[in-house]
């Protein structure tokens, strides 16, 4: 069902590919049932496409709250930005990866604390452009809670330069209401 319900592109692709073989095959054999097969894979293939318009996934709103929170941050709207959290979101410090046997983990900041954090200094950055890359996000269907775990680019001041392959983000999500998904969690990964 994921062919169909969360990236259709193979899908839509080979219809497209199928519908133009048998235009060609129509033009070069003049037999009707070409034009029929054509129609009909046309037909499908705008099926799927409404289908796929139509049935949104857990899994793309949770895409479709870090899209919203990386435009937040890039134009430096702390108001905005803290309306994807929960109220009780944490912020996690990242962890040193780079060094499995010595993993130091710091302090954790709770709730309104975060809030406050991202409040007091988001605006204080100017961005020229930020880009989410590598997103996977994933639903609990059951559970109410999501992951997101995806790169970072950015280019800004004060000093704001990820490396090449970006800055690594995972932010834990919870469905706080029916269809409604706000980030619970934040931590920042290892660069790179």
């Amino acid at each position: 069902m994921e062919y169909i319900s969360e990236d259709p592109t193979f899908l839509a692709v080979g219809l497209g590919v199928m519908a133009l073989v048998f235009l060609i095959m129509l033009k070069v054999t003049q037999q009707g049932k070409y034009l029929i097969y054509a129609g009909a894979a046309l037909g499908i293939l705008v099926l799927l496409m409404g289908i796929e318009r139509v049935w949104v996934t857990d899994n793309e709103r949770i895409e479709d709250v870090v899209y919203a929170l990386a435009k937040a941050v890039e134009a430096s709207d702390a108001d905005r930005a803290a309306e994807y959290l929960t109220p009780d979101c944490v912020l996690e410090a990242s962890q040193d990866r780079t060094n499995l046997s010595e993993r130091v983990v710091t302090s954790r900041f709770a709730g309104p604390l975060t809030r406050q954090r991202l409040q007091d200094n988001l605006p204080r950055f100017t961005f020229d452009y930020l880009k989410v890359t590598r997103l996977h996000a994933h639903a609990g269907k059951l559970s109410g809670l999501g992951t997101a775990e995806f790169s970072v680019h950015a280019m800004g001041t004060p000093g704001i330069l990820t490396p090449p392959a970006g800055m690594g983000w995972s932010i834990g999500l919870r469905e706080v209401a029916p269809q409604v998904w706000k980030v619970a969690r934040v931590t920042p990964g290892r660069l790179g």
